[in-house]
């Protein structure tokens, strides 16, 4: 028996080695072409350097990798609109084409004229923070770019927190207190799966799947009244912090002091057709034009429960 379990974990182990020699990557056209990292590595590697902070302190690196946009134009990988990456344990970073063409990335091979393993083989943007690179990297997929649609209403999180139970240590997380993101799909979305699109207040945006990424996650409410996005199931590097939105199907809720910034959210998302120039519609039991203004400014009287914004 032993000696059978033995055989069985040296067969996956060598089977995970040869997932990882290569770099598989999905067109539009459901085309695939398979990179193998050993050919990767004789190509012409540009020198780039990266700056982050770790344990506490500030960290340089130098780099050399394949300019990731040059190396997809090379080879004619020309028809896409976001790309998206993922990692031999799942991670995932999705970024629009027009980002490649204000910054550059790179597939990072060698860090200080050392080469790389297979499992250390990241994608990397230098302008970017840490959480949008990609350690090990195994495939590439270029999409079709869909617009985040915007949503029928939008409701205020403040308001709707109340209708949820604030729970103190959910599992698996301890020393927190936060929402279940199974009890926000059932009672704010009504909904048992679908894409959800949550965007933090300093502009990054990721779009998850649930039951598949969100199940069993919490939004995090800290002293400082912020939610954190916390996943048992997604590495924690795609744990958004201090959320101002998120959108399930026709539904949103937004932060209320987010509000003033529905302009800049509606670029942000991608929402085509939508022009808000300074009114909205606010909606419940009646409906009404309003100056968007209006909602935010001190002394405005705050949306209820059964009252949200339209878009114009």
């Amino acid at each position: 028996m032993k000696k059978a379990i033995l055989v069985i974990t040296v067969l996956l182990m060598i089977a995970a080695a040869s997932w990882l020699s290569a770099i598989d990557i999905y067109g539009t056209d459901n085309s695939n072409r398979s990179y193998d990292i050993s050919q990767l590595k004789d190509l012409p590697l540009e020198s780039f350097q990266t700056i982050r902070q770790k344990d506490g302190k500030e960290l340089l690196e130098n780099w050399q990798g394949i300019n990731l946009r040059k190396w997809l134009d090379d080879d004619k990988f020309g028809s896409y609109q976001s790309i998206r990456f993922e990692s031999s344990d799942n991670y995932m970073v999705r970024i629009h084409k027009a980002e490649l063409d204000t910054m550059k990335g790179f597939i990072a091979l060698q860090r200080e004229n050392a080469l790389l393993d297979s499992t250390e083989i990241r994608v990397i943007f230098p302008a970017y923070r840490e959480m949008y690179w990609v350690r090990g990297v195994a495939r590439i997929y270029l999409e079709d770019f869909k617009p985040v649609p915007p949503p029928a209403q939008i409701f205020i999180w403040d308001s709707l927190e109340s209708k949820l139970q604030l729970i103190s240590n959910p599992p698996p997380f301890t020393r927190i207190s936060g929402f279940t993101f199974d009890d926000i799909m059932r009672k704010i979305f009504r909904m048992d799966e679908g894409s959800v699109v949550i965007a933090s207040r300093d502009g990054l945006k990721s779009r998850l799947e649930y039951p598949r990424h969100l199940r069993g996650s919490v939004l995090e409410k800290t002293a400082d009244n912020e939610l954190n996005l916390k996943s048992p199931v997604i590495p924690a590097g795609m744990w958004l912090k201090d959320i101002v939105y998120i959108q399930c199907g026709p539904y949103a809720v937004l932060k209320h002091d987010f509000i003033y910034r529905l302009t800049a959210l509606a670029k942000t998302l991608d929402w085509q057709d939508i022009s808000i120039t300074g009114s909205v519609i606010k909606a419940g039991v009646r409906r009404e034009d309003v100056a968007l203004e209006s909602l935010y400014l001190p002394g405005a009287i705050p949306l209820s429960a059964e009252e949200w914004i339209e878009l114009p």
